[in-house]
């Protein structure tokens, strides 16, 4: 009886971008919800993205729709705006990791993704980008702060993506950037400085 009296639900939900179990529970009960869901993951149908949140849509980049204050950074940025020819893991930066994500790797959609933390002061320089695998705009930093991003953090691929970005970012915004990051007194700003504007002047295109 219950999976007639649900279908037209479950076909919202596999319509959906993305739905929590919180949602689901709140339509058909606790314990019908946990059997459902644990169907539709069985079948393939749907994938978990963060605890307790779900999509149909079955791609890693799904994630980012599932944090609030989230964006595609690093080497998984620098390739979707074209300086980086490959990318092995999926990195996600968010100032939400170890408050309500659990931080380092996982799985979605058999791929590989790591969350990584950033500070609240970190989150800014992000654009939208269609990802055609999803039919969805997600949120990625953008070329000037993919760089400045890969710089703060050490990056091991940013020798890789180093001239593919510079060829692409806007140096006037870049400045801007990292004044906002010695206005907001960011740990580590005079460094990056330091170093984005040595690349800045050996690399003049």
């Amino acid at each position: 009886m219950p999976r007639r009296k649900y279908d037209a639900f479950i076909n919202r939900l596999l319509g959906s971008s993305i739905f929590s179990f919180r949602m689901v529970a709140s339509v058909c009960g606790e314990n019908y919800a946990k059997q459902l869901i644990y169907r539709l993951k069985k079948k393939g149908l749907i994938v978990e993205l963060v605890k307790g949140v779900y999509s149909p849509k079955k791609s890693p980049y799904m994630i980012v729709k599932a944090i609030p204050l989230s964006y595609v950074g690093l080497g998984s940025a620098a390739f979707l705006h074209g300086a980086l020819s490959h990318v092995p893991v999926l990195t996600i930066l968010t100032p939400l990791a170890s408050k309500i994500v659990r931080p380092g790797l996982r799985i979605i959609a058999g791929q590989k993704v790591i969350i990584r933390k950033i500070s609240q002061e970190m989150y800014f320089g992000y654009d939208y980008i269609y990802v055609q695998e999803t039919n969805e705009l997600v949120r990625l930093s953008d070329p000037e702060k993919t760089l400045i991003d890969a710089v703060y953090f050490g990056y091991p691929l940013l020798s890789e993506m180093l001239l593919g970005l510079l060829e692409i970012v806007d140096r006037n915004k870049m400045y801007s950037y990292l004044d906002e990051m010695k206005k907001k007194k960011v740990k580590g700003w005079r460094k990056t400085r330091k170093m984005i504007k040595e690349f800045l002047e050996k690399y003049k295109f």
